[in-house]
């Protein structure tokens, strides 16, 4: 049987939790010993820290790893980020309800071959325009 996973990718709250600190990037970034820029890199999400980088931020931020950094799926950020007009609009193109494709977003990795087939998940990657290989492993 086959297994399909959603691809993932390490997301922070970095800025959230920096914020309720009232501590500026620089600030921070002093704190920990980088520079402002690789702040605003973490809080951006275009850079992932070394462990001692990450526990150096949980120690200062007091929370625990797994607050900070966690995993989210790609195609969950490809559907938040479209708006309700063009969600519709794909849904439509794929002849299917909105809810069914947010429904994605959320749905269980063990059953997603359960509500949809591959082709058909081939079909929505297109319509995200993505890659069926960028959003999914095997």
């Amino acid at each position: 049987m086959i297994k399909l996973k959603f691809k993932k990718v390490i997301k922070t709250r970095i800025k959230e939790f920096r914020e309720e600190k009232s501590l500026t990037q620089k600030e921070f970034a002093d704190i920990i010993g980088v520079s402002r820029q690789t702040i605003y890199f973490l809080e951006k999400g275009d850079y992932n820290p070394s462990l001692t980088l990450s526990f150096k931020i949980a120690e200062l931020l007091d929370k625990p790893l797994n607050q900070i950094f966690y995993l989210e799926s790609l195609i969950k950020i490809k559907i938040e980020s479209l708006s309700l007009k063009e969600l519709k609009n794909i849904a439509s193109n794929l002849n299917i309800k909105y809810d069914k494709l947010v429904y994605l977003s959320e749905i269980d990795e063990n059953h997603i071959l359960k509500e949809f087939n591959k082709d058909f998940l081939r079909k929505i990657s297109n319509e995200l325009e993505m890659t069926y290989e960028d959003l999914f492993d095997e």
